[in-house]
């Protein structure tokens, strides 16, 4: 039997060596990086139970991925499909870099200037999201190889909706958004999208909002994406001080609320009223004993035109917050004995309780702070490189007028279709997050690594033509100088 070809070899040796990328800060960290949230789906994975605030799909992830056997081989799996995304990218929008190693470089810097592998090499459905983005944007734009191709991103992109309450959401407004721009646009007319690609991500997105309550049904969880969606909206409410305005007017005997008694003593923010122990969600009884109340309330609130000004004001502020809140860390601090992501590792592969233990963030040795300068960093730079490349390729219309539609990167229009993308759905996730949830690093941070990496694609392809440019301009203005 012959053996394969160099070239045969060449591609799974990429996405291999892309996916240990993809996971080195796992490997440097001597074991997957967990949260406090990690044991609640190693559990869902055990148990085939539905949590009551998050889907049991990625728990699902988990034993499918993890075989019951070794938790490194779900971060393996979550490495193999961001390498080949990231690399597709790669091949796709940077056509100037033609070699694997090339391009095994630009990931390799990606994760080096982002951090990404942080996001990739946890216990936890936050890389999702950036893969759903991925897929979006291949979809979207119509750059798959195949019609295999195609279905597998579609079932991907299904995958990434399921795994995260707030990824059905995000998904939709950012399909939607970006559809109401193209018909807006003239891009399906144009040919720039196509409508049948469209309508089929379309389908896919909104088919979860079906195929995840059917799965939480099947397992016993009852028909719906969470049953704590109004637990955590009410936290939210609290923290935006909506429901104490509330209170405030609507606490009589008429309407008996529990939360009256507590008027005086509500949490500063969302997470004291969710978790800290003697908050008042917890001191009466908990999810069960308050949903009745908190629906009623929720309802009462969003039908009432008093309180739309708050609430525009307290989204939008929360949006703009959350933009920003993109470090790496949040909630990566030790778990060792007593704690639940303790109790489940030991449960799911117990001889892997060795290596938990001995991680540099069990034994609290992990830090941030250079990754985090870096970070800020290449945010900044990259709104500065975006910016400047959109500035340079806008070109006016005939009359003179900004046209949005005449905006060129690479020889057409797709690199600014998929900026655009890029822009949704990081605006449609900080508010998802902050607004209807927590501000946190972690949740805007998960996708926030995009925006580097749009500019480092943009970088390699326009980088040698505007040196060019400037060169040029300078060796006239050289040559225009008088002499003495």
């Amino acid at each position: 039997m012959a053996l394969p070809s160099r070239q045969r070899l060449a591609a799974p040796l990429t996405l291999m060596v892309g996916c240990l990328i993809a996971i080195s800060a796992g490997l440097y960290n001597g074991f997957p990086l967990v949260t406090s949230d990690s044991g609640t789906y190693i559990n869902s994975a055990l148990e085939y139970t539905v949590p009551a605030d998050r889907p049991i799909v990625y728990g699902l992830f988990i034993r499918a991925t993890g075989l019951k056997f070794s938790l490194w081989l779900v971060i393996f799996v979550q490495g193999i499909l961001l390498a080949w995304l990231l690399l597709r990218y790669v091949a796709v929008f940077a056509p100037r870099v033609a070699s694997n190693f090339g391009r095994l470089a630009v990931v390799g810097f990606t994760t080096w200037l982002t951090g990404l592998s942080w996001y990739c090499s946890q216990l936890m459905p936050d890389i999702f999201a950036a893969i759903g983005m991925l897929c979006l944007g291949l979809l979207l734009l119509g750059r798959f190889r195949s019609r295999s191709e195609q279905l597998g991103l579609l079932a991907l992109l299904l995958l990434a909706s399921l795994v995260h309450n707030s990824h059905p959401l995000i998904h939709t407004m950012v399909v939607l958004g970006f559809g109401l721009v193209a018909f807006r646009q003239r891009l399906f007319s144009r040919g720039l999208v196509g409508r049948g690609q469209w309508l089929a991500v379309t389908a896919v997105v909104l088919s979860s909002w079906l195929v995840l309550p059917a799965i939480h049904a099947g397992f016993g969880g009852g028909f719906t994406i969470s049953r704590a969606s109004p637990a955590f909206l009410m936290a939210r409410l609290c923290e935006m001080g909506v429901l104490d305005n509330y209170l405030a007017r609507n606490c009589n005997p008429e309407t008996n609320y529990k939360l009256c008694a507590f008027r005086d003593k509500l949490p500063n923010d969302a997470i004291g009223f969710m978790w800290d122990g003697n908050s008042p969600y917890n001191q009466t009884g908990g999810l069960e004993a308050n949903l009745t109340e908190y629906r009623q309330i929720i309802s009462n609130i969003l039908t009432t035109p008093r309180y739309y000004p708050y609430l525009v004001s307290e989204s939008v502020q929360a949006t703009l917050r959350q933009l920003t809140h993109v470090g790496h860390g949040d909630g990566l601090v030790p778990f060792r004995e007593n704690t639940n992501p303790y109790w489940k590792v030991q449960n799911f592969a117990g001889y892997e309780l060795k290596e938990y233990l001995s991680s540099q963030q069990n034994r609290g040795q992990l830090s941030f702070a250079s990754l985090n300068e870096r970070t800020y960093g290449a945010q900044l730079l990259a709104l500065l490189v975006l910016g400047s490349l959109m500035m340079r390729f806008w070109k006016p219309n005939s009359t003179g007028a900004a046209n949005s539609t005449s905006l060129v990167l690479y020889g057409d229009d797709k690199f600014v279709l998929l900026l655009l993308i890029v822009g949704l759905y990081l605006v449609a996730n900080a508010f998802v997050t902050g607004a209807l949830a927590n501000v946190l690093d972690r949740l805007q941070g998960r996708v926030a690594w995009l925006l580097p990496f749009m500019a480092v694609l943009a970088a390699i392809n326009e980088g040698p033509t505007i040196a060019r440019s400037l060169f040029r301009r300078a060796n006239v203005a050289f040559r225009t100088v008088p002499s003495e």
